[in-house]
């Protein structure tokens, strides 16, 4: 082809949009160039008539063909919903219930005050060290 032939097809040749998926979260993205370039980040699984214009204002150059945009989100959304569930580890599990424990020291008098002695032998033990190490 005509080099001059080449930069014509290549500026009428527009891209289109489509769905993408990462770590749980589906993206509209375009491609640019070899890479893709997420666009937006698609929060509910749904696009509003709203979003949809301002993505046809904002990237004028790129066919976006919101029928099989949504098809692929149908798609994707189970996918996205699987992975989250298995990312996520289960409530219970995730969080103990550790008391907060309160400590004070008092190095004049060498006391240590704590709201529960149970757990705060560790700390008393470390405490100890610490001023051990400082006298010598």
């Amino acid at each position: 082809m005509i080099p001059d032939m080449e930069k014509a097809t290549m500026k009428s040749k527009q891209g289109s949009a489509f769905i993408t998926t990462r770590k749980g979260f589906c993206y509209l993205t375009v491609k640019v160039g070899r890479s893709n370039c997420n666009i937006k980040r698609i929060r509910s699984y749904t696009l509003e008539q709203q979003e949809k214009r301002d993505m046809r204002r904002l990237y004028p150059d790129y066919l976006f063909d919101w029928k099989k945009i949504n098809q692929q989100l149908a798609e994707k959304r189970e996918v996205c919903r699987a992975y989250r569930s298995k990312r996520q580890a289960p409530r219970n599990t995730e969080r103990t219930a550790d008391p907060f424990v309160m400590v004070s020291y008092d190095p004049m008098t060498r006391t240590i005050y704590a709201s529960d002695a149970g757990n705060s032998l560790a700390l008393l033990d470390a405490v100890l060290q610490i001023e051990r190490t400082i006298k010598k």
